[in-house]
């Protein structure tokens, strides 16, 4: 061990003779690990929440969607669905319509989105694990269904399969030569089947319909579609199949969106509260690291005659800082260590017991939580240097004793 980590690690250890050094010194010590245990722990809820969001994706995204760039809709032939098909990595193929829509059930009005799809279309985008109640089954026995989100279904009131009573869809009647008296909107009829629940933005609003349905109240051409949703086999490459896709559209007037692309702007957001919460807690820190300031200025006046004795000895000032310096690091890797066990007791107690829960009407019982290897060396880095930082002014006095300086 060299000198400089030998006497660093004595003025750490060593109880000092002045007690309230010692105080300051146990206060510093706990409010960094407080602020690294905080600082893990928060982060690892966020990254919770984005692999709850990752997963939930997965399964109500579809992998990949093509859409127009301009405008809401665009004409696909079927001829050039079949040339999807025949692109190896690709399982199915969903052309899919979508508005928004007036709903009404029993004089109960709603705006939300409508969704036409193929009758197997959750073979594309499978709902079954977020089934509510009803069935996911857009047509029965030759007959049109409507499948509703949650908060559709609240909010209208709706009763799943009651014979009596439909679900009416309006839409503004978009006919040519239209005259006095004809009616603003085109209302079409269907049967409550299902319901389900889902977290992405407005998916409980939405509700999925047979297409043919939902293109006669739109009145789209039989070609006319809002995007074209497919899902790839386990071995798939998507930047692979999205090549060739592009190259059986051959035009520049579509876009193609993998599941993260389809929901970037929620991961946008979800990474800046991360880096926000981040930030308040380094924040925090950096208020807890007045204390070490204190606690190694005064550690430096007191030992400033050995200090004053080294230099004397033929240390130089950059040896006298390195010390300082070093003692700095002490405190800031104490810190890490009973933080990180604390950290660590606490993620295993939540994961196994649920230390803290969401409350009723969530997807999931319990703060979600995940620990990246990433946050650690973020959190480490970022108390090092802000102990690192509390120690320069004390450095900084202790190089520049002299050993003339009266006492």
């Amino acid at each position: 061990m060299s000198l400089s980590n030998s006497i660093a690690w004595k003025y750490f250890f060593k109880r000092k003779n002045n007690h309230f050094i010692n105080y300051i010194s146990g206060l510093s010590i706990l409010g960094l690990t407080i602020g690294i245990t905080a600082l893990l722990l928060v982060n690892s809820v966020f990254n919770g929440f984005e692999d709850v969001l990752l997963k939930m994706f997965s399964r109500t995204n579809p992998d990949l969607e093509i859409e127009p760039i301009v405008g809401k809709t665009f004409e696909i032939p079927p001829t050039t669905i079949d040339q999807l098909y025949e692109i190896e990595g690709i399982e199915s193929v969903s052309p899919v319509v979508r508005e928004t829509v007036l709903f009404e059930y029993e004089n109960t009005n709603l705006v939300g989105q409508l969704i036409g799809v193929p009758v197997d279309y959750f073979q594309t985008v499978d709902l079954t694990p977020f089934k509510s109640l009803g069935e996911l089954e857009l047509q029965v026995d030759g007959t049109d269904h409507i499948i509703l989100g949650d908060n559709l279904k609240r909010n209208l009131g709706v009763i799943i399969n009651d014979p009596f009573r439909t679900v009416q869809t309006y839409y503004p009647n978009n006919e040519k030569n239209t005259f006095l008296g004809r009616q603003l909107l085109k209302k079409q009829s269907i049967s409550p089947i299902g319901s389900y629940s889902a977290i992405q933005a407005g998916g409980s609003n939405n509700a999925y319909a047979p297409i043919n349905y939902v293109k006669r109240l739109l009145n789209y051409v039989s070609n006319e579609y809002s995007a074209i949703e497919i899902k790839l086999n386990e071995f798939a490459e998507d930047k692979i199949v999205k090549k060739e896709i592009f190259n059986i559209l051959s035009t520049d007037d579509i876009t193609i969106k993998n599941q993260y692309q389809q929901d970037e702007d929620l991961y946008k957001l979800m990474n800046v509260e991360k880096w926000v919460g981040f930030a308040v807690m380094i924040l925090t820190i950096i208020l807890i690291a007045f204390n070490l300031v204190g606690c190694i200025w005064m550690i430096v006046i007191e030992k400033k005659d050995n200090f004053r004795i080294l230099k004397a000895m033929g240390a130089e000032k950059k040896d006298i800082k390195k010390i300082v310096f070093k003692l700095g690091g002490l405190y800031g890797l104490s810190a890490i260590i009973v933080g990180t066990i604390l950290t660590i007791i606490i993620y295993l107690y939540h994961s196994y017991f649920g230390l803290i829960s969401m409350g009723e009407g969530y997807i999931v019982n319990q703060y979600p939580v995940l620990l990246e290897w990433q946050d650690f060396v973020i959190a480490y880095l970022t108390v090092l240097i802000i102990c690192f930082v509390a120690a320069w002014p004390a450095a900084q006095r202790a190089a520049n004793l002299t050993f003339r300086e009266k006492k």
